[in-house]
């Protein structure tokens, strides 16, 4: 399809249902020539469509930048020369399609991530013709990769979510007939196989975690583990955050894996949590020792500064040492809690590289982790909410979720368990 398009071209955009402020642009290419002939229906063309996400929050801004939107895009029509090299692969395809979305990432970990996502489909449908793709094509690579161990299952989903965006974008510009990920039902992710702490557990995990010494990993884990915050949650929180008097956390920011604070990861996601007393104490006594710890380093303790914060040395503009406050990164966070984990039974090395006593407690350090991880606490929590009959609608807007499906999805278990609970009190009046 010609796709150089002439100034007169009328440009077209389109709101994305349930998204407000994305657009899907394009421009009219006019009737197309070979339609209309021995009674056939007329058709029109147009160019491929491209989508578009207002980086602005006030509607009232979204029409300038859609307009900027579609004169960036005539002027590189305008400008189109036909290729020899236009992607004819799926994998070619799909590396398109992700050069071409850059610009509408606003985060850059979330395109460098789309690009794992990216190398994975090449990696499985490298030299299949876009228009060849059949879905038994799909569901073949997808049990290779499952049997061979290249891929697990929850990889494998993300895979598919990919190529489904890949190949809906490829029907949308009218390359192929048909998305052929459309109808693919993949297993359902085992969500017993998630890693979290039972109920009874908790006592001894709050003991474990009391018997370390008060410092940024231990007040992570306690933030993580009372209120199933994100990790980048809880190392995104300030001063500023938390308010003793109403006892309230205010989740608004997150700490991202390229030492970025963002706004978090859904509108969902920003919110106010209560605190219980038992937090607000133990937040108070480390506002308390944090600013004892700044002072000796000669630093004033701010309410700007991370409650969970590290210190960043270097040199002032006279070339002397300096010290300021920054965050902890997650991969040191990550690796800290492993080993709290090994130490106190939560976690295994298959690898063990060392081992020391201190304080007469035997230490493990080594490779090859398995056990729990910060996420799991984040699913403890909810799971102990969902078991004391705690509403779904809470229990979602406490975790963040942007719908009350996932919060359902997540914790099937704990509902079961709840409705197991519901059936046996109905026992108990009916045999009154």
């Amino acid at each position: 399809m010609e796709t150089r398009i002439k100034p007169t071209a009328k440009g077209t955009s389109e709101p994305i249902k349930g998204k407000p402020g994305s657009f899907k642009i394009y421009f009219s290419l006019g009737r197309d020539p070979n339609s209309g002939k021995n009674g056939s229906k007329v058709k029109y063309l147009k160019t491929p469509k491209r989508t578009i996400h207002c980086k602005s929050k006030n509607p009232k801004n979204w029409p300038s930048e859609v307009a900027n939107a579609l004169n960036e895009y005539r002027e590189e029509l305008e400008s189109y020369e036909p290729s020899r090299d236009a992607p004819s692969t799926v994998a070619a395809y799909a590396e398109s399609f992700h050069v071409l979305r850059e610009s509408s990432f606003g985060s850059p970990l979330s395109y460098e991530r789309e690009g794992y996502d990216v190398r994975h489909i090449r990696e499985l449908f490298e030299d299949v013709p876009l228009a060849d793709l059949r879905p038994d094509d799909v569901k073949r690579a997808y049990a290779e990769a499952r049997s061979n161990g290249r891929f697990t299952d929850a990889e494998i989903r993300r895979i598919h979510v990919k190529l489904k965006q890949v190949m809906q974008d490829a029907l949308e510009n009218e390359l192929i007939g048909r998305n052929p990920c459309i109808g693919i039902k993949l297993p359902k992710p085992d969500l017993r196989a998630r890693n979290f702490l039972p109920p009874d557990e908790l006592p001894r995990f709050t003991e474990c975690l009391l018997s370390e010494p008060m410092g940024p990993m231990t007040v992570c884990t306690m933030l993580i583990f009372h209120l199933g915050l994100r990790k980048g949650e809880a190392l995104g929180l300030s001063w500023l955050d938390y308010d003793p008097e109403a006892m309230e956390l205010r989740i608004v920011r997150q700490y991202t894996s390229d030492k970025t604070l963002r706004p978090p990861k859904s509108e969902m996601s920003r919110r106010i949590l209560s605190i219980d007393k038992a937090l607000t104490e133990y937040l108070d006594k480390w506002k308390t020792m944090q600013r004892d710890i700044f002072r000796r380093r000669g630093l004033e303790q701010k309410d700007t500064d991370p409650i969970v914060h590290a210190f960043s040395v270097g040199k002032d503009a006279d070339g002397f040492r300096s010290i300021s406050v920054t965050r902890p990164s997650g991969h040191n966070y990550s690796r800290w809690f492993r080993d709290f984990c090994v130490d106190n039974g939560y976690g295994t090395y298959s690898d063990v590289t060392k081992q020391f006593m201190r304080d007469g407690k035997l230490h493990t350090r080594g490779t090859g982790y398995s056990g729990l991880v910060p996420h799991g606490l984040r699913h403890t929590a909810a799971t102990a909410l969902v078991a004391s009959n705690v509403d779904l609608k809470t229990v979602q807007a406490r975790m963040g979720h942007a719908s009350a499906s996932t919060t359902a999805n997540f914790y099937t278990h704990a509902i079961r368990a709840n409705d197991r609970n519901a059936a046996e009190v109905f026992e108990l009046l009916s045999s009154k």
